[in-house]
């Protein structure tokens, strides 16, 4: 009886490869990973180990690395237009924002040979947008119907920014009442002894937009994501602009998937969406600060 027993154990062991499903593929040679629930054996003189993987197992886990948050990366900008000659001049009026008094001082001009250009005055995204008027584009909202002042872009991106702007328009699902871009000024970064900023904002390149500024402020100390209610603002505290309230004024507030931007996120940034509990709501730009 234990003579036929083991004699039977013995048969079964090697006659389990004849009803066994196709063999595994090596996943050496395969060009996607191979279904964990496909039941196959292991062929004869693979070298690859067979791991199984426990979700719930909290060893496995253990050696994994942190995952890591994805960095919001600058557009990519367009191609520069080849026949476009570079400037000789370079001129700009600027200024550095007062931390202390809430406002701009230190106004100073500037007027030197394009040459003379340096690193820090062009946009490190961007770098053939520079500070200076000379590489600015204006764009007269008048020529397609819109009653705002005129504003100046970076020329890399005034095409870009302008037919934006008209099919905001066009949709008729957007009132565009004011507009800014190119404005040279020391507004972000480190801030000096004087309490002065030291860092150039991206308007400083022409590489941003404000849209209804007086309607879509921007704030600090969020906590919440920006989803197209002034209830998402309530905890935050306000700073320059008018007050965010999509339901009360539609046709003016700037909302995340609204025309305005559908049209500007097509080629930059929203400041509504940006990291951190500071939101920009009023603003597009390269990266969106």
């Amino acid at each position: 009886m234990k003579k036929s027993f083991i004699f039977t154990l013995l048969l079964s062991c090697f006659a389990l490869p004849a009803f066994a499903q196709t063999p595994c593929p090596n996943q050496k040679d395969e060009a996607k990973p191979v279904d964990p629930n496909e039941k196959c054996k292991t062929k004869l003189g693979d070298t690859d180990p067979v791991l199984f993987v426990f979700p719930d197992d909290k060893k496995a886990n253990d050696d994994k690395k942190p995952e890591e948050k994805p960095v919001a990366n600058p557009t990519v900008p367009p191609k520069a237009n080849s026949a476009r000659q570079a400037p000789t001049a370079c001129t700009y009026s600027a200024y550095a924002w007062d931390t202390k008094k809430k406002r701009s001082t230190d106004h100073f001009d500037v007027s030197k040979s394009y040459a003379e250009v340096t690193d820090e005055e062009r946009d490190p995204n961007a770098p053939q947008c520079t500070i200076c008027r000379e590489d600015q584009v204006v764009i007269d909202p008048h020529e397609f119907g819109v009653s705002a002042d005129t504003i100046r872009i970076c020329h890399l991106y005034a095409d870009q920014v302008k037919n934006a702007l008209i099919a905001i328009h066009k949709s008729g699902e957007f009132d565009i009442e004011k507009l800014e871009g190119y404005r040279p000024g020391k507004t972000r970064g480190a801030v000096d002894k004087n309490g002065l900023r030291t860092q150039w904002s991206q308007h400083s390149f022409g590489t941003a937009i404000d849209i209804n500024a007086h309607k879509n402020a921007i704030y600090s100390n969020c906590t919440t994501p920006i989803n197209n209610s002034a209830q998402d603002v309530k905890s935050c505290k306000k700073g320059i602009g008018g007050a965010y309230n999509p339901e009360k004024q539609p046709r003016v507030s700037i909302v995340k998937g609204g025309v305005v931007y559908r049209e500007m996120t097509k080629f930059w940034k929203w400041g509504g969406e940006i990291e951190g509990s500071t939101k920009d709501i009023m603003h597009f730009s390269v990266t969106g600060y």
